[in-house]
């Protein structure tokens, strides 16, 4: 039961901080495309 407990913890640490890294690369996209016009 605790490996599946880990398991779970672990995915979803891995999803959260993939989507925060997605969201800082599109606000970066953003920007850059600001800062060129």
């Amino acid at each position: 039961m605790w490996v599946l407990v880990k398991d779970f913890l672990l995915v979803s640490m891995g999803m959260g901080i993939g989507v925060v890294l997605m969201c800082i690369l599109n606000v970066g996209k953003e920007a850059d495309c600001e800062m060129k016009q």
